[in-house]
């Protein structure tokens, strides 16, 4: 058990050293000096270099990208509003495509009020009055 404990110690120091090394970010500050942290310049780690602990290397932060077909304010304009009016066709066509279920479905439920309406004055049934007032109402309600 006494062999194991130095060589547990030693990976152990060696592994905690790994996990404690933290990013250390540097920049030129306004009289000309470096300025090192652990927190980027202004909180945006694009305006500041960050430095390799280990190797002493500061590797500096990517240059912007410049936006791929960036163009002026009305063609951005433009295509904002061609994408507006793309997203009302579809909203349009799927409205019309409701509408339709709608005027079928209507049209179903005034048949079939009209065929029990039609039922309930042939039947022999004791309470005939009852069932065509309320088969009346349906067809006023279906048919109109």
């Amino acid at each position: 058990m006494t062999r194991f404990a130095p060589l547990v110690l030693i990976s152990g120091m060696l592994f905690s050293g790994s996990l404690a090394t933290a990013e250390v970010y540097t920049w030129k500050n306004k009289s000309g000096g470096n300025s090192y942290s652990d927190v980027p310049q202004n909180l945006k780690a694009s305006q500041s270099g960050t430095v390799n602990i280990r190797t002493h290397t500061v590797i500096r932060p990517a240059a912007p990208k410049a936006a791929e077909g960036e163009g002026t304010l009305a063609d951005k304009q433009k295509e904002l509003s061609d994408a507006i009016a793309e997203e009302n066709k579809k909203i349009e066509e799927r409205n019309k495509k409701v509408e339709e279920e709608n005027r079928l479905q209507k049209e179903g439920n005034c048949k079939i009020a009209r065929m029990n309406r039609q039922f309930a004055e042939t039947a022999r049934i004791a309470n005939r009055e009852e069932f065509v007032k309320r088969y009346d109402a349906d067809v006023a309600k279906f048919c109109n």
